[in-house]
């Protein structure tokens, strides 16, 4: 009978599917003990190593501990560089003021000058763009 609500019918097991199940559980343990080798036996754990004996006797005074050697200045452990970590940057040297030096000339310099442009309103705007662009741009050489 179809459902309306979607739910299906519970199948209820037979006793001849319930007899089919066991005869199947019981031929396949019946393979596993023929087929899977048995598990190896561990060996056992031998006894445990025998304890030196602690002294007997009165205490005596503490024997003083060796010296370390001084570490040298070359030792790379004891370094300032050796605990710096791996992912860290060093930190940035500020940088030397250097003389700026005269700019190659570029393009050709044999080369007629352009005829005079009209004067417009941003001339002047243009003019200080072209001197700050000349002034603080990197040449290229």
């Amino acid at each position: 009978m179809h459902h309306p609500n979607g739910r299906h019918r519970k199948r209820h097991r037979t006793l001849a599917g319930q007899l089919w199940a066991l005869a199947t559980t019981a031929l396949a343990a019946a393979l596993t003990l023929v087929f899977v080798p048995s598990t190896p036996t561990r060996a056992g754990i031998g006894p445990a190593p025998r304890r030196r004996e602690l002294p007997t006797g009165s205490p005596k005074e503490p024997q003083p501990l060796p010296k370390t050697p001084a570490p040298s200045p070359t030792d790379p452990d004891e370094t300032g560089g050796a605990l710096v970590r791996p992912y860290m940057r060093p930190r940035p040297q500020p940088r030397a003021v250097t003389i700026p030096r005269p700019r190659v000339p570029v393009g050709d310099l044999l080369a007629p000058k352009p005829p005079p442009q009209r004067q417009g309103e941003f001339d002047e705007l243009a003019s200080l763009i072209r001197v700050y662009l000349a002034t603080n741009t990197p040449s290229i050489s």
